[in-house]
């Protein structure tokens, strides 16, 4: 699922609809979720170079790299719709446009990083946390993942639409 398709869909949304959105994947930041704050609807890839594997094999984590044509949509629109959503849209992703997500084997799975911060955060904040206060705290649990495994290098992002705060409860 592309995400223009995603914000069509959200577009559709009417302003009494909360949305809270978790992207634990690269390419993560949704375009125009908020007039001030734009992405671009289309990513260029990003320049990787030659990767060398034996390099990386002392890193935990490692990164995949897929070179996959994109896959036909029929649902995908054909015009970006330049209206942000009206809907209370939370946009919570795993890294900048520029980085690589991360899974490690973490309490004995392969997990994505974003996530397992994400849920970490919640729990510790007795999941009732407004927006601001779970990005801190994952951004802090991934900054001490960096510290303790080579090759984790990845920002959190939070995105809000024009009608919602980061002030807000995540998950009410």
């Amino acid at each position: 699922v592309s995400l223009l398709e995603i914000l069509d869909r959200l577009q559709r949304l009417p302003s009494s609809v909360k949305v809270t959105l978790l992207l634990d994947c690269c390419h993560s930041i949704v375009p125009n979720v908020h007039p001030l704050q734009g992405a671009p609807p289309m990513y260029t890839a990003i320049p990787r170079g030659r990767v060398d594997y034996l390099k990386l094999r002392d890193y935990i984590a490692r990164p995949r790299f897929l070179q996959l044509p994109p896959l036909p949509s029929r649902h995908t629109p054909k015009v970006l719709n330049a209206n942000p959503p009206l809907c209370r849209l939370y946009v919570l992703s795993a890294c900048q446009l520029w980085e690589y997500c991360s899974e490690l084997p973490i309490e004995g799975t392969v997990q994505g990083c974003f996530t397992w911060a994400f849920i970490k955060a919640l729990a510790a904040n007795q999941f009732r946390c407004n927006v601001q206060t779970a990005h801190v705290v994952v951004s802090n649990i991934m900054k001490d993942l960096k510290q303790h495994f080579r090759g984790i290098d990845q920002t959190p992002a939070v995105q809000v639409s024009q009608s919602a705060s980061t002030s807000d409860i995540v998950l009410e």
